[in-house]
C-alpha cells in the first residue's frame, strides 16, 4: 500500500466519521490549553518571578529577605477560593514590633485571607491588612487571625474578615 493510498483511505475515513474527528480535535486543543495553564501555575510562586512592589521604608528591606510559601491545595473553606500571584501587604497590630509588619497574601477567598509572615500572631488577634500597591484612598481591612502555623521559615496565618470588604478592595489582595 503506497502513501497516497493510505492518505486517501484516511481522508475517506475522516469524512465518514466527522463527529469523531471534530471531537478529537477539540479534546486535543482543550488538553493543550489545560497543560499550558498548569505549567504557568506551577511557576507562579517562584520568588524570582514576583514583581517587585514599591514599598515604604519600614517594610522594604525586610521583605526582600524571605520568599512567599508554596500553596497547599487542602481546602476546608466554604467560601469561593481565588488563587493567584502572592500579593505583598502591610500589617498593623500591637503584636508586631513598632506596630507594623509585612507579609504576603498567598490565598484569598470572600471570607478571608491566608497570609505568610515572618512573625507569629496568636489566634484571636485582630490585624489590619492593606495591600502595598493600594491607592491612598483605600484604608486597612480588619481581619481576625483564626490559625497560625509554623512552616520552615515563615508563619501561615489563616484570617477571617471581620466584615467582608467591597469587591474592589478584595481585588487588591490578588
Amino acid at each position: 500500500m503506497s502513501f497516497a493510498e493510505m492518505l486517501e483511505g484516511t481522508r475517506v475515513w475522516a469524512t465518514a466519521n466527522l463527529p469523531i474527528v471534530v471531537g478529537g480535535g477539540v479534546a486535543l486543543v482543550v488538553l493543550t490549553f489545560l497543560a499550558v495553564i498548569a505549567a504557568r501555575r506551577r511557576g507562579a510562586l517562584d520568588p524570582s518571578k514576583l514583581a517587585t512592589a514599591n514599598a515604604n521604608a519600614l517594610t522594604g528591606e525586610r521583605a526582600l529577605n524571605w520568599a512567599p510559601p508554596e500553596q497547599s491545595y487542602a481546602d476546608r473553606r466554604g467560601a469561593v477560593r481565588r488563587e493567584g500571584q502572592p500579593v505583598r501587604v502591610l500589617l498593623a497590630s500591637n503584636t508586631f514590633r513598632n506596630g507594623a509588619g509585612d507579609g504576603y497574601v498567598v490565598d484569598r477567598s470572600t471570607g478571608g485571607l491566608k497570609l505568610a509572615t515572618q512573625s507569629a500572631v496568636p489566634p484571636g488577634t485582630t490585624v489590619q491588612v492593606r495591600a502595598i500597591d493600594a491607592p491612598d484612598t483605600i484604608g486597612f481591612v480588619t481581619v481576625i487571625v483564626r490559625s497560625c502555623r509554623k512552616n520552615t521559615d515563615y508563619y501561615e496565618l489563616g484570617c477571617e474578615f471581620e466584615k467582608t470588604p467591597p469587591w474592589n478592595v478584595l481585588l487588591l489582595f490578588g
